[in-house]
């Protein structure tokens, strides 16, 4: 025996749980937005990789003359600014957009501070890649430990030693 439901307009209203469940899952910060600040709405994508000596960031950059790019650096603190034209098409209405034109500015924070003066910048199909070196007292260094013998103990216990 096949059991019927009625269709009821009751049925089809939210309930307040539903929408305040839905409300708090689409105001989660976007991962990509721990990164920085950004001026307008979407951030720009961009990947962090570290080396020994030094980070280097990837943006992606698509339809952005790479000459109308300007980069800062100062400490840890990355910020890059720029524009990217909107095409215009004659006799042709816009339907729907995906794609940020016009002015953007982002600021990266990268976990130590980087030598700003050695940085390098490259542009190539559409990615801005940069190389920004540690400071140097930000580098890990290695430390070679020897076996200590009576000759050659730490000046602290020599000179506590030699107080007595």
């Amino acid at each position: 025996m096949a059991m019927r439901t009625l269709w009821s307009p009751v049925n089809e209203f939210v309930t307040l749980r539903d929408a305040m469940d839905r409300l708090v899952s689409d105001s989660f910060i976007n991962p990509r937005s721990m990164l920085g600040t950004m001026s307008n709405t979407a951030g720009l994508a961009a990947n962090l990789y570290e080396t020994p000596d030094s980070y280097i960031v990837q943006v992606s950059l698509p339809g952005v003359n790479p000459d109308a790019v300007q980069i800062t650096v100062q400490g840890e603190v990355i910020n890059i600014k720029g524009e990217r034209p909107a095409p215009k098409h004659e006799r042709a209405q816009q339907i729907w957009n995906g794609i940020n034109f016009g002015p953007f500015e982002q600021t990266f924070s990268l976990p130590t501070a980087v030598e700003a003066e050695n940085a390098q910048a490259m542009f190539e199909h559409g990615i801005l890649s940069l190389t920004l070196p540690k400071v140097r007292n930000a580098r890990a260094h290695t430390i070679k430990v020897t076996s200590g013998s009576a000759g050659s103990q730490p000046a602290i216990e020599q000179q506590s030693a030699s107080q007595k």
